[in-house]
């Protein structure tokens, strides 16, 4: 670090640690203290001490002092009188008092782990993730699971509460369950995915972003014979992959409009390379839903728009949906379906969805899907009225702007009758 006393340099150096570092140091404090919250809190301070600090004494080290300050204000808070009359103070903590935090590895991992352990109820994993790990606002975790601000900060808390009391829940399982591993893959995809992302400024979108597929990396790197592991390493590289073809002029481009120039092919060689190198390890069952949705993206990466194999990845939604039927998978093995045979196909299998999902009337894909689907058959009319309905449900600026533009097609070339709506 270059101790040029710049104001300007060590808030770029502090903030650089706290986007990029936030995790390991916060998992690495759990691990020693043996309280999420302790860490959090911890980590906090030593933050505005730095923002006070570093300007005129910037230090060699500035990690291993952001531990050491966290630390201490950890031990302070241990040793106060308040804290013994309000806490009972376990014996893990009273030993944590005189041992040295030593984070030898990146306790990210770990954090992920304690963040989804089985005590904890599995509706709070991804939003703990994103709240401790990634630094996501409450207010914002929130808004992304549509709860209400003191509903989540209870479930938070109590969370938090749990972990206390089981500190191994700070360490990486020897022998790691599968239900584990899953609570965590599910939890990192959340992150990945979730709705917030689509109202969050674009610098910490690409935080969480990126912070969710470093996880998905640690999580090969400690569980490289796990084929769901594999399957989600691989997703969200292939995923992110197409990031920068996805929106121009702030409108979203399908995948088979994309630029595939624009693509980042070093990223789809290494997905493609952690599905493969996976045929090397033995299998128990039928691939999951993340290798699943790997091969799907695989399809899509490694061919040409005009020669998708179509009916292959219909294949792959059949036992996508076997797996997990959801809402999203049905409606992309319909679109899929029409692609490989004819829009009358596809569209039959969207208009007998709502009778199996009744909550489907609001899910937007669908409407998108269908209108696209009765656009190809010709069904000008009643295309504009399902992306309408698309439109009208679509949560980010990006597919509204690209809705209203085929919209306002749809009323140009309309030659017949009553003009769409």
């Amino acid at each position: 670090m270059a101790n040029d006393g710049e104001p300007s340099s060590t808030h770029g150096i502090l903030l650089g640690i706290v986007e990029g570092h936030r995790a390991r140091l916060i998992g690495a404090l759990a691990r020693w203290c043996g309280d999420v919250q302790l860490a959090e809190d911890g980590f906090s301070e030593a933050v505005e001490a730095a923002l006070t600090a570093w300007p005129s004494n910037p230090p060699t080290k500035p990690e291993a002092w952001l531990a050491t300050v966290a630390r201490n204000r950890i031990r302070d808070t241990l040793r106060s009188a308040a804290h013994r009359r309000s806490t009972t103070l376990p014996d893990h903590m009273g030993a944590a008092l005189e041992a040295d935090l030593t984070p030898s590895r990146d306790d990210t991992l770990a954090l992920l782990f304690a963040c989804a352990h089985p005590a904890l109820d599995r509706s709070v994993h991804a939003p703990l993730i994103l709240q401790v790990a990634l630094g996501v606002g409450t207010a914002d975790v929130a808004t992304a699971f549509a709860l209400p601000v003191a509903t989540l900060s209870k479930r938070l808390v109590r969370a938090k509460q749990k972990l206390r009391v089981n500190r191994a829940s700070f360490e990486i399982p020897e022998q790691i369950e599968g239900d584990r591993i899953g609570a965590v893959l599910d939890a990192i995809y959340a992150a990945y995915s979730v709705d917030w992302l689509r109202i969050a400024p674009a610098d910490a979108t690409e935080l969480v972003i990126e912070e969710a597929i470093h996880a998905s990396q640690l999580l090969l790197r400690e569980c490289p014979e796990n084929h769901e592991v594999r399957g989600l390493a691989s997703l969200l590289l292939f995923l992110h992959s197409r990031s920068s073809a996805r929106v121009a002029n702030e409108i979203l481009i399908p995948l088979d409009e994309q630029e595939r120039t624009e693509w980042d092919h070093h990223l789809i060689r290494r997905a493609n390379r952690i599905l493969r190198d996976g045929l090397h390890y033995p299998r128990s069952g039928n691939p999951g839903p993340y290798e699943l949705q790997a091969a799907i993206q695989s399809a899509h990466a490694t061919s040409t728009s005009s020669e998708t194999p179509w009916p292959i990845i219909a294949q792959l939604y059949d036992a996508l949906i076997a797996e997990t039927p959801s809402m999203g998978a049905q409606v992309a093995r319909a679109v899929a379906i029409a692609r490989s045979t004819n829009s009358a196909a596809g569209l039959a299998i969207l208009d007998a969805l709502p009778q199996r999902y009744p909550a489907v009337d609001a899910f937007q894909a669908f409407h998108a899907a269908r209108g696209a689907l009765l656009h190809d058959a010709g069904e000008i009319g009643a295309a504009a009225v399902a992306l309408r309905r698309a439109h009208d449900l679509s949560t980010d600026l990006p597919s509204r702007n690209y809705l209203s533009a085929m919209l306002s097609t749809l009323r140009r070339t309309s030659t017949e009758g009553d003009p769409p709506p």
